[in-house]
């Protein structure tokens, strides 16, 4: 497709070049009109008689370009057939975007339309062993929220890609076919369209492009399938191309005697420090080839269960402690992501031993060593704060904050970024992973701000941090 940009200002339009070119794929950007053209970007201040007559003979699709807000500049828009007029400053993205229909429009639909009708996809032709994959590139779409699949599978439908495609929706994820075997073009077009969802829908959504076909549609269907099983252990808000099939780790599910035993003790003693940082190493710290996300939830309930002993020695067995025991149950069970179930059940376990620590002590150290107790079970949780903690003590926050600083001296959220850097600390010590991952396990959303927070209470850099620590 060739683009060519008419404007004034050389600095914009060398921007628009970039934006259109980086953003499509066969999408050549000019400034002269020597080559053949497929659609101009006008700046509407060349605006002239001759300008318009020439749109008009020519009868190619415009967008316009202007700063000025005026009746005439959209009455000449309007007249001379623009596609849309956009006013600066304008989102780029807003260009792609028509750009994209534009391209759309300009296919030859009737062509398409009867080789898509002569080959076109059922949905028993995923699970029909005869049928062979034709030159096509699955992806799955996957969202956080199942509510949204019908608003996703609409999107999809009328998304203009550039490959044409076929959508299917599916009760836990929507296919959709791309009628290429180009799948770098698929992945590209794939993140065009995640980038829409997320500005105008906002919701979690995770895209795996399957670049390892098999030779029956059946089979390639399946190992689609099985690749959204990878959020559980990689989360949602990702746009993947797997050229691998998922083949999963073996792990034993059950806790050995050892293990129990060695429960039996961090409960007794209430040490949360080491309950934390068991879950945290038996958990949170897999890599590829993952186990099977069901063995991981058979060892989570094999811990519960050990929780439901201490709890009964507790004596923690009231309706609404089984109310809570059963929900975290549930979450394990149910739950799509392993670092919130891991997260729910560590919240659970804490409450139970904090609980369990309330008889007999002194009521200001007991409720200190809960709310720290808390504060080490929450860290890594970038939105948990002063409100959560309040709303799990079933106190007011200005009570709690107020409690906090009289009895340990700092702000809550002073006392939180500690324990934030403590935890980042001890990462970038003992592990080599990126810092966007210690940031993340630590309880930062970014990486950017994790080196802010860093440097005001460090008086350094993590980066100065952990090459210290490798020489030391």
């Amino acid at each position: 497709m060739n683009i060519v940009v008419i404007s004034q200002n050389d600095l914009e339009a060398q921007g628009l070049k970039w934006i259109a070119e980086s953003h499509m794929n066969g999408v050549n950007v000019s400034f002269s009109e020597n080559e053949s053209v497929d659609c101009y970007v006008v700046d509407m201040e060349f605006w002239d008689e001759d300008l318009e007559e020439r749109l008009s003979k020519q009868g190619v699709p415009w967008i316009g370009l202007s700063s000025d807000r005026t009746f005439l500049t959209a009455y000449r828009a309007l007249k001379g057939n623009a596609v849309d007029l956009l006013f600066r400053p304008f989102d780029p993205l807003l260009l792609v975007k028509q750009v994209q229909q534009i391209r759309f429009k300009m296919r030859n639909v009737k062509t398409h339309y009867e080789d898509v009708t002569k080959n076109a996809l059922k949905y028993e032709d995923f699970f029909s062993g005869e049928i062979t994959t034709t030159p096509i590139t699955l992806a799955a779409f996957v969202l956080a929220d199942k509510g949204d699949y019908p608003v996703l599978t609409k999107s999809l439908r009328s998304y203009p890609f550039h490959k044409v495609v076929e959508v299917f929706a599916f009760s836990d994820f929507v296919l959709v076919a791309f009628l290429t075997k180009d799948e770098q073009s698929t992945i590209e077009e794939s993140r065009m369209f995640h980038e829409q969802w997320k500005r105008e829908i906002r919701g979690d959504l995770s895209i795996f492009v399957n670049a390892n076909r098999a030779s029956n549609l059946k089979d390639y269907f399946k190992k689609t399938k099985d690749m959204t099983s990878l959020i559980f252990y990689e989360g949602y808000d990702i746009s993947v191309i797997e050229h691998k099939t998922i083949n999963w780790q073996p792990l034993d599910p059950f806790l050995t005697p050892i293990e129990q035993r060695h429960w039996i003790e961090m409960l007794e003693k209430k040490d949360t420090e080491s309950i934390q940082m068991w879950m945290q190493n038996e958990f949170l710290s897999f890599s590829r080839p993952y186990p099977d996300p069901e063995m991981i939830r058979i060892r989570l309930t094999s811990v519960l269960a050990q929780v439901r002993r201490y709890m009964k020695s507790a004596h923690l067995h009231d309706d609404q402690w089984e109310q809570s025991y059963h929900e975290v149950f549930e979450i394990i069970v149910k739950g799509s992501v392993v670092y919130r179930i891991v997260q729910s059940t560590l919240n659970f376990i804490i409450h139970v031993v904090s609980a369990a620590s309330k008889s007999g002590a002194n009521g200001a150290t007991t409720a200190s060593e809960e709310i720290l107790a808390l504060m080490e079970a929450n860290y890594w949780n970038p939105d948990w704060n002063l409100s959560a903690c309040a709303d799990q003590l079933c106190i007011n926050k200005s009570t709690l904050s107020r409690r906090v600083q009289k009895q340990m001296g700092q702000k809550f959220s002073e006392l939180l970024i500690r324990i934030r850097i403590r935890e980042a600390n001890r990462l970038m010590k003992e592990t080599d992973i990126p810092m966007e991952e210690v940031a993340r396990l630590s309880g930062f959303s970014t990486a950017s701000y994790f080196s802010a927070v860093y440097k005001k209470y460090e008086k350094r850099t993590p980066t100065d941090y952990r090459q210290g620590s490798v020489y030391n």
